[in-house]
This record gives C-alpha cells, sequence and structure tokens, in this order.
C-alpha cells in the first residue's frame, strides 16, 4: 500500500505543476455555472403588470368590472390598473410602455348584460406583452362568465313564473344570482417541490460534467508511463502491479474530491448555490467521483494512445452530459429520454441534489441515486480496473 501511494503522491505533484488541471477541474465549471446563472432566467421573479381600464359605459354593471375582478388582481399583487378617460389615452398609456394591456368597455354594456343582448369588452395590448394580454383577456372572460350565469338564473325564475318581469323584480333576482355561492370550489394543493434552485443546477450540472474530465487524469498517466519508458521500471521495481494501478486510482480519487470539494465551497459562497445536507452533499460527491473514475478507466484502458484516451473521454464525457441532463432539466425533456438520462451517473446525481431539496428531505432519500452512482463505478471500474492491471503486466 506504501507503493500506491508514493505513486499516487508522485502524480499529484506532476498535476498540480499543470495549469490545465486547474482550468478543467475548477476554472471552466465554476465559470460556466457564473454565466448560465446571469444569462438563462430562473423563474423565480413574481409576475406583475400594469393594466388600464377604460369605462365608456359608468354602469352599475361595468363598475363591478372595475371593483371585482380588476381590484382582485390589484390586491393579490398581480397587477396595477389605472383607470383613463378614453380609447385614445389607453394607447398612448401603452404605448409609452406605462401599461402591458387595457380593458375597454364600452358604452351601452350595461344595458346590453340586463336585455340579454350581446355584449363585449374590448382588450388592447402590446405586442411585446402576450403574457399580460393573455391574463387581462382571462380575467375579463372570467367577468363575462359570470354575468352570463347571472343572466341565464334570472331567465330560467323568469320563465318560471310566467314571462316578463318588472325592473324591481329583475334586480331582486339579479342580486340572489350574485350573492349564491358556486357548488364547485377550486382550491389550491402545493405539491412538495423536489427540485434544487437554478443556480444549484447550473453549479452541479457543471460539476458533474467536468469530473469525467479530471477523473481520467489518473488512469491516462499509464499510457503516459508507458509512451515515456517508465512503466517497465515501476514493473521491475520490488512491488506487486497492484500497487501501481491502486495509485493511478488513488490519484484519480483525490483529484476529483478536492476539485468537486473546491466547487461545492466557491458555488455556495460566490453563487448562492443551496447544496443541501452535508452529510448527503458528501455521500453524493464521493459515489460520483467513483462513478467517473470507472468510467473513465474503463474507456482509457480500450485506447491505444493517450491522444485516443482522450478524445474518446471527451466524447463520452459530452455524450454522458447531454443525455445526463447537464446542459438543461429533464423534466421538460420527452419521457423517452429521461428514462435513457438514468444510464448515466449525470442523471443520478442530480436527483440525489433534487431530493435533498424536498422539505421532508432524509438521509434514506439518497438510497437509490447513491446506490446506482456506486453502482455504475464499480462495474466499469472493476472492467477498468482489470484492464489496466493487464496493460502494465503487458506494458
Amino acid at each position: 500500500m506504501r507503493a500506491a501511494l508514493v505513486i499516487a503522491a508522485k502524480d499529484l505533484r506532476e498535476r498540480l505543476r499543470d495549469r490545465s488541471l486547474f482550468v478543467l477541474a475548477i476554472a471552466a465549471p465554476f465559470g460556466l455555472a457564473a454565466i448560465f446563472g446571469q444569462l438563462i432566467p430562473s423563474g423565480g421573479e413574481a409576475f406583475h403588470a400594469s393594466y388600464a381600464y377604460v369605462d365608456m359605459d359608468d354602469s352599475d354593471v361595468s363598475a363591478a368590472f372595475l371593483n371585482g375582478p380588476l381590484t382582485a388582481i390589484q390586491e393579490a399583487g398581480i397587477a396595477d390598473v389605472a383607470v383613463v378617460e378614453t380609447i385614445d389615452a389607453a394607447r398612448a398609456v401603452i404605448e409609452a410602455g406605462d401599461a402591458a394591456a387595457a380593458a375597454v368597455v364600452p358604452a351601452g354594456f350595461g344595458e346590453a348584460v340586463i336585455g340579454g343582448e350581446a355584449a363585449t369588452i374590448a382588450i388592447i395590448g402590446d405586442t411585446n406583452a402576450g403574457l399580460a394580454t393573455d391574463i387581462l383577456r382571462s380575467v375579463a372572460e372570467g367577468y363575462a362568465a359570470e354575468l352570463e350565469a347571472v343572466r341565464l338564473s334570472v331567465a330560467t325564475v323568469a320563465a318560471a313564473e310566467g314571462g316578463s318581469l318588472d325592473p324591481a323584480r329583475l334586480a331582486e333576482l339579479a342580486a340572489a344570482a350574485v350573492a349564491t355561492p358556486s357548488p364547485i370550489r377550486v382550491v389550491d394543493a402545493e405539491a412538495e417541490l423536489r427540485q434544487m434552485p437554478p443556480t444549484t443546477f447550473y453549479a452541479a450540472s457543471m460539476a458533474i460534467f467536468f469530473l469525467f474530465f479530471t477523473a481520467q487524469f489518473g488512469i491516462l498517466s499509464l499510457l503516459a508511463e508507458r509512451r515515456q519508458g517508465t512503466l517497465p521500471r515501476l514493473v521491475a521495481a520490488p512491488i506487486p502491479p497492484w500497487s501501481i494501478v491502486a495509485g493511478k486510482a488513488i490519484g484519480s480519487f483525490i483529484l476529483g474530491i478536492v476539485a468537486m470539494a473546491v466547487l461545492v465551497t466557491a458555488s455556495t459562497f460566490l453563487l448562492g448555490a443551496e447544496w443541501g445536507d452535508p452529510i448527503g452533499v458528501t455521500a453524493l460527491v464521493l459515489a460520483a467521483v467513483i462513478a467517473a473514475m470507472g468510467i473513465t478507466a474503463m474507456i482509457t484502458t480500450l485506447a491505444r494512445t493517450e491522444e485516443q484516451a482522450g478524445g474518446w473521454n471527451a466524447i463520452v464525457a459530452v455524450t454522458l452530459g447531454i443525455l445526463g441532463g447537464s446542459f438543461f432539466n429533464l423534466s421538460q425533456a420527452p419521457e423517452l429520454l429521461s428514462r435513457l438520462s438514468f444510464l448515466t451517473p449525470h442523471a443520478w446525481f442530480l436527483q440525489g441534489l433534487d431530493e435533498m431539496a424536498a422539505p421532508s428531505f432524509t438521509l434514506v432519500d439518497l438510497a437509490l441515486p447513491v446506490a446506482a452512482l456506486l453502482g455504475i463505478g464499480v462495474i466499469s471500474g472493476a472492467i477498468g480496473l482489470l484492464r489496466a492491471r493487464d496493460l502494465v503486466v503487458a506494458r
């Protein structure tokens, strides 16, 4: 074991002199996480819009629209509503950017509603504020549906009472219809959110993606030793072949752990990432490093030269990163891609962090992601280490 540690220490000293290690292991993932966090919207900002309202009817029905739905969205903090006198004034407010859309109640609206005739509310919207316009249109449609329900109720009672009714009776029926509660209630049921914050996602996805480039250095040095002619000297030394392979693996493991620890710490304090429970993060990081080591060892030992191994590892790393969701959230991907993603360590690592984002998280929730990462690492690593031992013996 002492020989393996000596070999690992020698490899680490060589890698620390290589500036490309710092670029691939720390600078690149941290920089890309910071850039993505700035360029890609997080979706965490609350919606808010400004609307204009034009009442050309000046009736109780049009006033009810302002005092009812429009006031409700103001009190909910969804929008601000400003009353203007004319359509031209509403258009001017929209063109100036002071309002996203305007609702216009035409003259005769109230009489049309009471008389059972067609009545419309016009919506004027900014072409660059589609969402805000759609929301105002939905509010108007909801009010129109409520008016239609009241009108239908009044008409039903009028028909049952044998024909036309006097205005006082119609007003009484309308007030009763408005006061009658709906038989169907829609309530919000808040589901437990199992998804890490966007800043954490960018930091974690870049960390696991570049981990595959960091983890290859140890086993890749076997090919470098063979090219430089130093591998036969190691084999000739009074140490077993497994010590050489173990030393390379230990070097890769330490590089991976240190790189991930630096990224977790730096993204927490400099980017505001929220990784979660320290024990859970440690377990995920250890398992992810083992998975990355196993896959890169298996790929590297299939190559004949350093250049070939580096190229193959890069192809595998990029493919697994795309399939595993390192560049986009898999919740928005097709179902087939979401299923295939669980063949990759990336998806299991990110799922583990999603589990830790849940309020009811316990360490038991990480059992499956950690087991999957370890399984991938052990199976691929066993193949890679056996081939690496044969490479050392054959030299």
